[in-house]
This record gives structure tokens, sequence and C-alpha cells, in this order.
């Protein structure tokens, strides 16, 4: 890497509506639907005590809170907490969320002897006593027998190393001098960062560089550099923490460390340092954010 080569930056990363599973049963059977619900048989007539099921939409009510999510609206942990004790309890029998032209809203299926049991399960949901949401209750009558799981999601993507690292991304421009760089990084893609750099004095160009920060084989992120008229360097990470992030490679000439760090008011202070005819020498290139064009 040149001495009067730019180098790259360092930013480090920054890092439910209703509590509802999305899935929906059915109970009961028959080859064909019957005009009206009925048993498997004639002679398997349920019990007059069996639990019936019932629909529960959930929808708005007056005292919902427009200006919030569901997840910030008063009374929400209470809310979800007595749906988990339904569940436990093999009331609640399904839960999911749907949407249609007005709002979201929830359907649950529950297990109960009648309309007022179901009602009484919700004596002590604050955002139902509080009008937040509103009920609507009525018998549910399956006539087919059937399953629909719940949809698959699919797996996160793995957080990648470089993710850390993702400040870096756009286009800073300093100067020293009589030297004043800039440098151009693209943001993270595919286990990749891609950069170029270039630094004039007096107007002239003085040097040049294709810049690349990749994940080693153990998925440590390494900095390589390829200067104009030099051969190209790489510079492991070694430290990534408040102070900024330092690459290194003892066995490079002149630097053997790359250093970025950003700054509280938005800047950027990268150096290069090391070992040079004996002497430990560093050199810094102060940087603002600046326009791509």
């Amino acid at each position: 890497m040149s001495s009067t080569g730019t180098i790259g930056s360092y930013r480090a990363a920054l890092a439910t509506a209703c509590c509802l599973g999305a899935a929906l049963t059915q109970t009961a059977a028959a080859d064909t639907a019957p005009a009206t619900p009925a048993a498997h048989t004639a002679s398997a007539e349920p019990a007059a005590s069996a639990p019936a099921l019932f629909i529960v939409q959930l929808t708005r009510g007056p005292a919902w809170n427009r200006d919030r999510p569901a997840g910030e609206q008063a009374g929400f942990r209470e809310h979800s907490q007595n749906l988990n004790r339904m569940r436990a309890d093999g009331v609640l029998v399904v839960g999911a969320r749907y949407k249609d032209s007005t709002a979201d809203k929830g359907l649950l299926l529950i297990r109960a002897a009648n309309a007022d049991a179901v009602q009484a399960q919700f004596a002590t949901d604050p955002m139902v006593r509080d009008k937040l949401f509103a009920l609507d209750i009525a018998e549910f009558s399956p006539f087919y027998d059937g399953f629909v799981a719940r949809p698959a999601r699919a797996a996160a993507a793995p957080e990648s190393p470089l993710n850390a690292l993702a400040g870096l991304a756009g286009c800073w421009a300093g100067g020293s001098g009589k030297f004043a760089f800039r440098e151009h990084w693209m943001r993270p893609a595919g286990g990749l960062m891609m950069g170029m750099g270039r630094t004039l004095a007096d107007g002239r160009i003085a040097s040049y560089e294709a810049m690349r920060i990749e994940l080693d084989a153990d998925g440590t992120p390494a900095f390589v550099a390829k200067p104009s008229g030099q051969a190209e360097g790489r510079f492991r990470m070694v430290k990534n923490d408040a102070a900024g992030v330092v690459f290194e490679n003892p066995l490079h000439d002149f630097p053997q460390r790359v250093r970025y760090q950003l700054k509280a008011d938005g800047s950027l202070h990268a150096r290069i340092e090391g070992v040079r005819d004996g002497k430990e020498r560093g050199i810094d290139f102060p940087m603002r954010r600046a326009s791509c064009e």
C-alpha cells in the first residue's frame, strides 16, 4: 500500500400487532358437504355438554390509539398473556391475523360451552375491557375435516461480519497540505465490500488504488489494497470496538496497520502506521462525507 494512497474507512453498525399464530384448523368430517352441519354418522351425535367451537373476530375499538402500533397500545402485554393462557388451557385452538379493505384484524377459534363462556375468557383482557378491541363472536360449525399448517418462513440469512463495517459505504473526501484524497465504497454484498481511492497532489494524480474488504476462510474480515505501481497488500482485522477497527499484517512493509474510526461529529479518521526505516511512523487521512459525483 502506498503511503500517499487513500485508505478505507469504518463505521460501527448501530444495530406484534395481535399476538396470533398464522394457521387455521377446521374440525369434523364428510366426503361431501351436507346441507346442514352434521356429525360423521347419525349415531355419533355429540353429547349436549360437549364444548362447541366459536369464531372470535377482533377488530379495532373506539379507544384504539391510531398513532401507535399494536405492540405499543395500552394493555397489549396483558392481552398477549391472556391469549397465551387460553392456549395453555386448550381453549384457544387457532389464532390468525388477516387484513381486509379496512384494517388488520385478528381471528381466534375458541373451544367453549357457549358464547357467554367465550366472552368470559376476555373478562381480564384490558384491551377488550377498555374497548381497544371489539369482539364479534359466532358459533363455528365445520363440515369438513382439514388442517392448514402455518406458512413456512424463509430462514433468516446469517449476519455477515461485514455488516459491522457498512458505515464505510458512500463517498469520503479530505485533504492534508498539498494532498487531496477521496474514497468511494460500495455497501456489503455477497461477502464483499468494494472501494476505490485517489490522491491528488497540487491537482495532479499522485496515486490511486483498488480496495476491497472480504472474509477470510474463518470469517474474519480482511482489508485488501492494490495501490498504483505496487503489489497487493492484505491486512486481517484484529480489533473492532468503539475506538475503531484495526487491520494488521506484521509481515507487510510499511504500513503494517490500517485504522479507521468514525468520529462523533460524523467525520472519518483513517490512519496507516507501522515501522519504516527502523522508526514507528503514521500518516493520517481526515475525511468527511462528500458527494459521489
